[in-house]
């Protein structure tokens, strides 16, 4: 427990003696008893250790920073658990009985709260830290953790494919939704004045074909046809790019199905090599299984939202075009069975 604890750099040994977990190993391997002095040394050191748990220290100490270099640096310990230097955050070398700088620090929010606690005095009362339970351990394999970028590089060719349908897909619904929404206010607009029709719109477009290049001298059964064909004209731009969406929702998870199976075949392949089935031989394999799978069904649950929201407003305005035309054909039928 001593030769694991962080708090020796608080004790090294005096000149000539031995320090406090080179003792204890001596005397665990030990033939004889051990003297009055050993015993009650041996007492000292477990209760000096425990007083220190719960204690806050500011030291001098060697560092060993990320390039293998040694400075005077302070460090922060709170007891056992963790120790801080400005906003890095520290490990214990057993071997050394050293503190180093830990080559992967965690996210800057965790490195904020640890400058502030560098520089916070014991007068202003608490302050917030981070304290590993495990001393030491969890904060290792935290910073260890793969970033998102690292995350994605596991997944490979088919991690890249999946990303890339994934982007363009948005990209394109990016698109159609700025082309909509402006549609849209040019329709409503138009709405509000149709004796003057703009032909920057569907609905005035639609007004135009209806006019047609003979008036009002038209049949009914003409306009209709001219309405019908001026509806069939807008529906498509009104309705793009929602195929290839719904082709990503469908394709997104058969994608991230044949990463998974590559990764599987990858992950058995491995087995097969060492004869062995080594989790660390195996986390290349399954890592990417798992990746592919991930991507393949993140690209296809926002598209399918959003490919919804592009559906509901092309429907709206195909709605207001059916609408308009029909409003139309009736006052024209109107016209002609009164002028009848």
């Amino acid at each position: 427990m001593l030769q694991a604890s962080q708090i020796s750099v608080l004790f090294p040994a005096p000149s000539g003696e031995e320090d406090r977990v080179a003792f204890l190993k001596r005397i665990a391997a030990a033939k004889a008893l051990p003297s009055i002095r050993e015993l009650e040394r041996i007492w000292y050191e477990l209760q000096r250790e425990m007083t220190e748990s719960g204690k806050v220290s500011r030291i001098s100490v060697d560092l060993v920073q990320q390039d293998d270099t040694v400075s005077k640096a302070e460090a922060l310990l709170i007891g056992p658990f963790t120790a801080v230097a400005g906003p890095d955050y520290l490990a214990y070398l057993s071997t050394t009985q050293q503190l180093s700088v830990l080559r992967f620090q965690p996210n800057q929010d965790l490195r904020d709260i640890a400058s502030r606690l560098a520089g916070h005095s014991a007068s202003e009362g608490y302050a917030k830290a981070i304290v590993d339970p495990a001393r030491g351990a969890l904060l290792g394999m935290y910073v260890e953790r793969p970033s998102w970028v690292e995350r994605i590089e596991t997944g490979h060719l088919v991690g890249y494919i999946i990303i890339s349908v994934g982007v363009l897909g948005a990209l394109l619904a990016l698109f159609q939704y700025v082309y909509l929404f402006v549609v849209r206010f040019k329709v409503a607009n138009q709405l509000r004045n149709k004796a003057q029709p703009d032909s920057g719109n569907p609905l005035g477009r639609l007004l135009l074909a209806v006019k047609g290049n003979h008036g009002n001298q038209d049949s009914p059964e003409v306009i209709e046809l001219r309405i019908s064909e001026a509806v069939l004209r807008e529906v498509p731009r009104l309705e793009r790019f929602q195929s290839f969406l719904r082709l990503a929702v469908a394709a997104g998870p058969l994608l991230g199905l044949i990463g998974t199976v590559v990764g599987m075949i990858i992950t058995f392949q491995a087995i097969t090599a060492s004869g062995a089935s080594d989790p660390r031989l195996m986390a290349d394999g399954i890592g990417q299984a798992m990746i592919a799978t991930v991507l393949g069904l993140g690209i296809a649950i926002p598209l399918l939202f959003i490919n919804a929201g592009l559906a509901s407003l092309s429907r709206g305005l195909v709605q207001v075009l059916d609408k308009s035309s029909t409003g139309i054909l009736a006052e024209r039928l109107e016209g002609a069975r009164q002028a009848a």
